[in-house]
């Protein structure tokens, strides 16, 4: 099973692997039925995009905590890999090798997008295997029906790469093909924190936006972690609506127009609440399926409401990365340079529109 590291609860295929979860607990009755029953191995892939700050040690007990949190029961193997930097990989290949022995089965399953033929081709090179290279693609559904890889394992055992589960809770799935590549995460994560007091609220784009309601300390820290590519704002919360409906599809994006935006849903509000025991460290994620995460470090309480489209996924969460960024981003509008240029540009011919229609009179 291969889950997205930088999305883990978002990809994590709750409803697919319910029945194999079924299966996999009925071991627990005999030995010897347990041996017929198939092994879940899970694979937590795009290690190479989180923090390098993360100890591998850390991050194996995190993935393992989500993964019971999720409904796994007793896993066979947990990885993490990253398949373009050839990390973890061969040793992944060997356990798996091991598990099927001569003539098993392997089912490769996981989310859209979550990285599964991409850690396939990845075993194929490994391997020296001239296998047929599948499909890699940033947008979801490239891999349209179950595909048999032969090669990479033992004698008669088998290898199927199957279509990624429709997950309709990510954000990414409302987007555009345009949209999916800006909020695509290529690079390792980069930390952009606020401290922010009661009535500040915090935007990722015109997608999502973060107010705090009140709280036991003057400020808290919050930290986006989400593309590079997509635009940040840190206002007063009484101008936040007016924020959104003037600057969302332009300056917040993506959406890339003030025209997608009705067409991405109906905009809902969730309470979070947040303790903590310490300003150094994180208390607490809220993840926001098919985008990213705030990170939200305080010592005492606060009472936050989170602003998104109806029917997108929010998971609360203990801290993936307990640190902050090294500095505090200022108020008002972090802007990708492409978004800035864009802008730049789009004024600069407004003006030369407005000069054509109404040009100077020269003096006589």
């Amino acid at each position: 099973m291969v889950v997205d590291c930088v999305d883990f609860d978002g990809s994590f295929p709750k409803r697919a692997a319910k029945s194999l979860f079924k299966a996999l607990e009925q071991s627990k009755d005999g030995l010897k039925q347990s041996k017929k029953l198939p092994k879940l191995v899970l694979v937590a892939t795009k290690v190479d995009l989180l923090p390098s700050q993360i100890s591998p040690a850390r991050l194996d007990k995190w993935v393992r905590h989500r993964a019971k949190a999720n409904g796994a029961p007793k896993l066979s193997g947990v990885y993490m890999v990253s398949s373009r930097k050839d990390l973890g990989v061969r040793n992944l290949l060997a356990f798996i090798k091991e598990l099927a022995g001569p003539r098993g089965n392997v089912w490769v399953i996981g989310a859209q997008n979550a990285g599964k033929s991409t850690l396939i081709n990845a075993f194929a090179k490994k391997g020296g295997v001239k296998a047929t290279k599948l499909t890699e693609a940033p947008v979801p559904g490239t891999t349209l029906g179950i595909l048999r890889i032969g090669g990479i394992l033992s004698a008669k055992a088998k290898m199927y790469d199957t279509p990624g589960l429709l997950h309709p809770y990510l954000m990414s799935m409302r987007l555009n093909r345009e949209e999916q590549k800006m909020v695509e995460i290529r690079k390792e994560l980069q930390p952009r924190t606020y401290r922010i007091k009661h009535g500040q609220t915090v935007h990722i784009g015109g997608l999502v936006r973060l107010d705090l309601v009140q709280a036991s300390v003057e400020t808290i820290y919050v930290t986006v972690w989400a593309s590079p590519s997509v635009s940040l704002h840190l206002g007063k919360t009484e101008n936040a609506d007016e924020l959104k409906n003037n600057h969302a599809g332009v300056r917040l994006q993506p959406p890339i127009s003030m025209e997608r935006v009705s067409e991405l849903g109906q905009w809902k509000e969730r309470e979070v609440k947040a303790r903590g025991t310490s300003w150094d460290v994180k208390s607490m994620d809220v993840a926001v399926a098919g985008l990213g995460w705030f990170s939200l470090g305080l010592k005492g309480e606060a009472d936050l409401v989170l602003w998104t489209y109806d029917g997108i996924q929010i998971t609360l969460r203990e801290p993936l990365v307990l640190d902050r960024a090294a500095s505090i981003e200022r108020p008002g509008f972090w802007l990708p340079k492409a978004i800035s240029e864009a802008i730049a540009n789009s004024s600069k011919l407004e003006g030369q529109e407005a000069r054509e229609k109404n040009p100077s009179k020269e003096t006589m």
